[in-house]
């Protein structure tokens, strides 16, 4: 839209009685809802004008384009509503169809990828006579590839046939400005996803032969030697930030590059709490080192903090626990934050939150850092510790978050006593421990890793993905983790895995007197699994009630039980 429709735009929404953007939202919802869709497209329109930051009207906008057949505009607007909602990012499912929907040439493109797979198909075949040109500048796609991993295997497969043509065609000096910026949005997801995806050994002859030396280096082929390898770890990367390039290399050198750079410096300002010298602690320290987890681009979205008690009742409307006392400041202690998106997430709901995240490992401290948003840098403080030597420290907290980090512990149950003690009386802790029977498919696949000898590097894991993926433990590739180098790691890979049930945890929790509030799932899982209970009268802080339920459906807890409990204290005087 040009300045002057622009003008035009905000005459017409202007006109008339005043409307606030809440009215305009209303308005074109009820239009909507009655399914006049051209008019609701227009009001949307409006309201876009002079809110247009309104997240809900934008996909409310896109939904409607799209029923409308007008893909384009509708990839546009859903791109845009990521933008503004970037949480939506972790519905990856849900983000492909709509994708594949406004894309009929990239669904079929991913069932011939799928079914030639090893091959590489090249575009024409991929994509129809066409080839290319009809996703190179499609915008939801785009905007998918630099903000979150690709966690589809087909479309994987896709975007790897697609990054062998590139790299092709960048070698021959023949990549034109639309597959130029398609190469750039590439390089930004394999940096995201730490290059998962697969190779041939013509791919990493070729990738050799271009990198070899970076002295005046084309555009096209930096962009395209950074689709598979990090810009920050060539030899002489440095020199590259003293050139001028075409906008979306640069951006591809401000990610790998520039950025990777200042969390190196940051690395020396993270201060250490404690020493770090138990076996385990140490291995797993240098795991995180080498695969700081998880690499992430879109911090958590912001939200109205509320104070902890009513954080709490959203959750777990009809559960029982003891309000603390009202408090100007919440002392909360994150313990394992990694690259701190836990953190961030507590810092933008807890009301008076005063955060203190701690992590073996510097490089994911350095990351974390790097990545909170300004706004919230005063409220965290980032420091290396060992839950094993935190025992000593003097601070007590309100809140401890522990949702990653005991379950990579050789005893969980005493990493957790420990944290216990920095827990003041009436306080509460959210906990994330794996389940043994819902990790049963996990183990299954890590077995077949021994069995077949896998080591943890980066093209050991990338090869391993592929076998796993035809072999009868296709099905880890339902978990999230599986879709990045350190996720991968994490997952299928990790040097200290520990497990538990229900059972255990009960037992834990009448040992310690502790009050457990509740499971913590989704929302719509959260209400499904409370009206399930409701209609056999089983109270939901029931465990022994929850045991049943996990032996009858034991993929419950696949990713893990995550739950609150809160430590004995006084009632909180009214």
């Amino acid at each position: 839209m040009n300045r002057k429709q622009r003008r035009a735009g905000l005459k017409q929404a202007g006109s008339g009685p005043r409307q606030s953007a809440a009215q305009l939202f209303a308005d074109a919802l009820r239009l909507q809802q009655m399914n006049k869709l051209d008019d609701a497209a227009r009001a949307y329109k409006r309201l876009l004008l002079i809110a247009p930051d309104h997240a809900q009207a934008s996909n409310n906008l896109a939904c409607i384009l799209q029923t409308q057949g007008k893909f384009a505009e509708a990839s546009a607007r859903f791109a845009r509503t990521l933008e503004l909602m970037p949480q939506l990012l972790g519905q990856f499912g849900a983000i492909c169809a709509t994708l594949t929907a406004l894309l009929p040439t990239l669904a079929g493109a991913m069932a011939r990828a799928s079914q030639a797979w090893p091959r590489r198909l090249p575009p024409d075949d991929l994509f129809g006579g066409a080839g290319l040109v009809g996703i190179v500048a499609d915008p939801l796609l785009l905007t998918i590839l630099q903000s979150t991993p690709v966690r589809d295997v087909a479309l994987e497969r896709v975007l790897t046939s697609v990054r062998a043509a590139l790299l092709d065609r960048a070698a021959a000096n023949a990549l034109d400005d639309d597959a130029l910026g398609f190469c750039c949005a590439l390089a930004q997801q394999c940096f995201i996803n730490e290059y998962v995806f697969a190779t041939t050994p013509a791919e990493d002859a070729l990738v050799e032969s271009i990198g070899h030396n970076l002295d005046g280096i084309a555009p096209t082929r930096l962009a395209a030697l950074a689709m598979y390898l990090p810009l920050h770890e060539l030899t002489g990367a440095e020199a590259l930030l003293s050139r001028q390039w075409p906008e979306p290399v640069d951006d591809v050198v401000t990610l790998q590059l520039r950025e990777p750079l200042a969390e190196r410096a940051l690395r020396q300002t993270i201060p250490q709490l404690t020493a770090i010298e138990d076996a385990t602690s140490q291995r797993v320290r240098q795991m995180y080192e080498e695969n700081p987890y998880p690499r992430w681009i879109q911090p958590p979205a912001g939200a109205a903090p509320l104070p902890i008690d009513r954080y709490l009742r959203g959750l777990f409307p009809a559960a029982t626990f003891n309000p603390p006392a009202p408090q100007d400041t919440l002392d909360v202690l994150v313990a394992g934050c990694g690259t701190g998106w836990h953190a961030i997430g507590l810092a933008h709901v807890l009301q008076g939150a005063r955060i203190t995240a701690i992590d073996l490992s510097r490089g994911s401290l350095a990351y974390a850092k790097h990545k909170t948003p300004t706004a919230l840098a005063a409220h965290i403080d980032y420091a290396q510790a060992d839950i094993l030597k935190l025992g000593a420290l003097e601070r007590r907290f309100d809140v401890i978050d522990a949702s990653g980090v005991l379950h990579h512990m050789a005893d969980p149950f005493a990493g957790w006593r420990i944290l216990l003690g920095l827990l003041r009386p009436n306080g509460v802790m959210h906990l994330g421990l794996y389940s043994e029977l819902g990790r049963r498919d996990v183990l299954a696949a890590r077995g077949f890793i021994r069995e077949r000898g896998y080591g943890a590097t980066a093209a050991e894991i990338r090869r391993c993905r592929q076998e796993l993926l035809e072999s009868p433990h296709a099905g880890v590739a339902r978990f999230d983790d599986f879709f990045s180098t350190s996720e991968c790691r994490d997952l299928l890979f990790h040097v200290q895995e520990s497990r538990t049930s229900i059972p255990a945890i009960k037992a834990f929790l009448d040992e310690q007197n502790l009050t457990f509030i509740g499971f913590e799932f989704g929302e719509a899982a959260q209400r499904g699994y409370q009206a399930w209970f409701a209609q056999r009268g089983w109270p939901l802080g029931d465990l022994k009630r929850w045991h049943e339920f996990e032996t009858q459906y034991p993929d419950t807890f696949s990713a893990m039980y995550h739950f609150w409990v809160q430590k004995p204290g006084p009632l909180a005087k009214s």
